[in-house]
């Protein structure tokens, strides 16, 4: 509505040009208008919330690997509103001769507070909640870097982030039949089901950086991403792991190879890998390699890790299940339901093929290798966002080779903790960021804050860049 009605100004005030009467002073304000409104239709069509702290972050990052082609059609939009005002404007300026007319002056102005990417830019900057707890932080706690303690005999693992695979696709109510394979065995794994998305996690390096860090992300545009914060990386490198980092897209986007490259990975591999050893345009989406074909490397990557007499950590990126569609391989015969809802194909497909990778990791293994499965972020807009609207939404986090405890797995949490409990799994003692160990009773940030968490977060800003960009030691 409120994007409606700065529209109708700018109609409003060109038809006003029309009758002879003249606004420079509101030009720029109508300019301005209509530069908002194509900005927040862009924004929104990719994350279905606004100009949101993801837009300001992927701003500030790279977009080498973007897959520009899906949203083509939003982008000529946008484009094709602005040239038409522009043109509408210089049409109707031809017939101005009267004086200013103020009152449409002082209208465009309520139009701009109105406009909804006006209220998401406020959100970037308005002033941070005060809370005390902030005030007595340290700024050693987040830049974790207490020694390493190891307690048991440190557990090789593989931690698999699920490209918006949220738990709520598990839903029966709401999607009858779509997960299946995933659901089959539930005795070989611990699920936690009540992680929440929090302010600074809302896209898949923001979602990697808190599970790995116990912060969210502050970009930098001096090459060392979140470079003074130790993150899980880091301590596992300490630890003496060989940690290997595989994905079907560009590393270069989002600050993906800044990150790894600055926490202790060892190897890094991306598209320039998969485009060398596929040479065909079918093996490929439009950001990365079919996710059949990263899971068969990944496979291979753990059988030669494993016969290594080292610790080992494998993290791996999916990709099929990228909005606005997903992109079901040509290899997937599967279809959900009638098949109309492309994205929801997509999701059946992914069930299947990470449900058997991780089979052939449980058959092959003996109950050595740790697995994680996750979900890097809440689904963005897709063709399914409106059936996920009517319930809570949450991530998913499973551990899969891992002893059944005493715990709590409807326990408040957000992918925050997700790297402090990894350690404890892991047999090393210590903490990440943030982050609280799941398998314990401590409270989380969500049971301590409620539903002020976020403004406890984005209050934390101005500590976590200064842990950012300072020094690791």
């Amino acid at each position: 509505m409120l994007v409606l009605a700065s529209i109708f100004f700018i109609n409003y005030y060109i038809l006003a040009m029309k009758k002879g009467q003249r606004f420079e002073i509101s030009l720029p304000i109508i300019l301005i208008n209509t530069f908002f409104i194509a900005g927040y239709y862009v924004a929104n069509s990719l994350t279905g919330a606004g100009v949101n702290e993801v837009v300001k972050f992927q701003l500030l990052t790279s977009w080498e690997g973007t897959g520009y082609g899906e949203f083509i059609p939003q982008l000529i939009l946008a484009l094709l509103y602005i040239l038409i005002t522009i043109a509408l404007l210089l049409i109707a300026s031809k017939k101005a001769t009267a004086k200013n007319n103020y009152f449409v002056t002082i209208v465009g102005l309520i139009a701009i507070l109105i406009n909804p990417a006006t209220s998401d830019f406020y959100e970037w900057f308005r002033p941070y909640t005060h809370f005390d707890e902030i005030d007595s932080i340290n700024i050693s706690k987040l830049k974790n870097n207490s020694k390493v303690v190891i307690t048991e005999k440190p557990r090789s693992f593989i931690y698999i982030y699920a490209e918006s695979f949220e738990r709520t696709f598990f839903n029966e109510d709401i999607f009858p039949g779509l997960i299946t394979e995933l659901k089959k065995n539930d005795s070989t794994y611990i699920d936690f089901k009540n992680v929440e998305q929090v302010y600074g996690t809302g896209s898949t390096m923001m979602g990697m950086v808190a599970s790995q860090c116990g912060v969210f992300s502050v970009p930098s545009i001096t090459g060392k991403f979140m470079g003074g914060i130790s993150c899980l990386g880091n301590k596992l490198q300490e630890a003496g792991y060989d940690l290997q980092y595989i994905q079907g897209g560009a590393l270069d986007f989002a600050g993906t190879r800044q990150f790894y490259k600055n926490h202790g990975f060892k190897s890094l591999t991306g598209i320039n890998f998969f485009r060398h050893k596929y040479k065909e345009d079918r093996y490929f989406s439009q950001w990365g390699v079919y996710d059949e074909y990263l899971l068969e490397e990944s496979y291979q990557r753990y059988l030669k890790l494993k016969s290594q007499n080292k610790p080992f950590g494998l993290f791996l990126v999916t990709l099929d299940t990228h909005y606005p569609k997903g992109h079901k391989s040509p290899l997937c015969d599967l279809k959900y339901k009638d098949g109309k809802n492309p994205y929801l194909n997509s999701i059946k497909c992914s069930d299947r093929n990470i449900a058997n990778f991780i089979r052939q990791i449980l058959e092959e293994d003996n109950g050595e290798t740790l697995i994680i499965l996750a979900s890097d972020h809440l689904a963005l807009k897709t063709t399914a966002s409106h059936l996920l609207k009517s319930i809570p939404r949450r991530n998913l986090l499973r551990f899969y080779n891992i002893e059944k405890q005493d715990m709590n797995n409807l326990k408040p949490a957000s992918t925050l903790d997700i790297g402090t409990t990894l350690l404890h799994a892991l047999g090393i003692d210590d903490r990440l960021g943030m982050g609280v160990n799941l398998f314990s009773n401590e409270k989380t940030l969500l049971e301590r804050y409620e539903r002020k968490t976020n403004n406890f977060l984005r209050s934390l800003t101005p500590k976590i860049e200064e842990a950012s960009l300072t020094s690791r030691k």
